[in-house]
C-alpha cells in the first residue's frame, strides 16, 4: 500500500501516517446522504458528489484516489470492537467536514 491523501495541499502518506485512515471515493450513484448546505438547510444530493464538493477536487476522480481521516469526524467512524478503537470504519452517511 502506498496511500496519499488527494485533497489539495494535503501531505497525509499512509508510510508516513500510519495512524491514519484512507478511504476510497464513495461509487456514484450508489448512496444519498443530506449535507448541510451554504444556506444552513439539509439537501438530498449523491455522496459522491457531496465529497468532491465538500473537498474541493478540482480535477477527475480515479479510482485510486484516497481521502485521508483528517476530513471527517470522530462521529463519522464506527469501530468494529467496542472495547478497541483500533479497527473504525467509516459510516455510509460519513461526508468529509474538515476541510
Amino acid at each position: 500500500m502506498n496511500h496519499y491523501c488527494c485533497v489539495p495541499r494535503c501531505s497525509s502518506w499512509i508510510k508516513r501516517d500510519p495512524q491514519l485512515t484512507f478511504h476510497i471515493f464513495p461509487e456514484q450513484g450508489k448512496h444519498q446522504v443530506s449535507p448541510i448546505n451554504k444556506f444552513g438547510q439539509k439537501e438530498r444530493i449523491d455522496k459522491r458528489k457531496a465529497w468532491i464538493l465538500k473537498l474541493r477536487i478540482g480535477k477527475p476522480i480515479s479510482k485510486f484516489m484516497r481521502v485521508c481521516s483528517l476530513y471527517f469526524a470522530e462521529e463519522d467512524y464506527f469501530y468494529r470492537s467496542r472495547d478497541s478503537k483500533k479497527r473504525k470504519i467509516l459510516k455510509n452517511t460519513a461526508v468529509p467536514s474538515n476541510s
